[in-house]
């Protein structure tokens, strides 16, 4: 799937994939931005696993291999050049920050439901513009990665931490002190801030109604869904979806 705008040699597009593994190179720089769900990549004998809160920077003519569970979702630049932070690194893998995690949550729906030459020419001017303000910080400890994976695959899946921490391969207080200390939140409050974020997308970008949107973020209950929707937006689920 891909939906695409393009401006100067360089194109942003909303893509998706299969478990299925591609191994190829192109003449094109490329960054690739996970929106929901992970990728699997691997860049000669280092295989990856990437998330959201990351990005994979693929240098022209590297040769890679790659796959993605059905439902992830990732946006993906193309680019004639990349901005000078972005060449050299050492990893292809690397955490983003949060505002350019949000950009790009922002830059599905408009590349979906609203693509057309001007705004893809904006879109792709304010990802250059975020991608140089980067500092492209070591990616989160493969321990804790694990454990993050685990819970992308399903958002509405709630898994006892004791079992993230014996994924990770580490005792539960090592697990919750590494999980903060990579992430910047406890496990708890790190999986209500996905599950927000993928509750708004899904409210953006579908007709869903409410009480199925909560139950594919974890909630049974659509009444605590909302309470807590509103707590983290400010605005009901129903509000937020009339107005987008």
């Amino acid at each position: 799937m891909t939906d695409n705008c393009t401006r100067d040699g360089g194109s942003l597009s909303i893509r998706s994939y299969t478990l299925a593994q591609n191994t190829h190179a192109h003449n094109f720089h490329q960054i690739v931005v996970p929106l929901n769900g992970a990728m699997n990549i691997a860049f000669g004998s280092r295989a990856r696993s990437v998330a959201v809160g990351h990005c994979v920077i693929i240098p022209s003519g590297t040769i890679h291999r790659y796959s993605a569970p059905d439902k992830s979702r990732f946006l993906v630049a193309d680019m004639g050049s990349l901005p000078k932070n972005a060449v050299g690194l050492d990893e292809h893998c690397v955490a983003i920050s949060a505002d350019l995690v949000a950009f790009c949550t922002y830059a599905d729906v408009q590349l979906t439901n609203a693509a057309n030459e001007e705004t893809g020419q904006l879109l792709y001017s304010l990802f250059w513009r975020l991608i140089e303000q980067q500092d492209f910080a070591t990616r989160v400890d493969d321990r804790i990665m694990r454990a993050v994976l685990l819970m992308e695959e399903d958002l509405g899946v709630s898994h006892p931490i004791e079992a993230l921490a014996d994924v990770a391969c580490l005792s539960l207080s090592q697990f919750k002190t590494l999980f903060k200390k990579s992430l910047g939140a406890p496990c708890n409050a790190y999986l209500t801030q996905r599950r927000m974020e993928r509750a708004k997308t899904l409210l953006m970008n579908t007709d869903y109604p409410v009480s199925v949107v909560a139950v594919e973020v974890g909630y049974d209950d659509a009444s605590a869904f909302t309470r807590r929707f509103k707590t983290h937006f400010g605005q009901s689920p129903r509000d937020f979806a009339r107005s987008s």
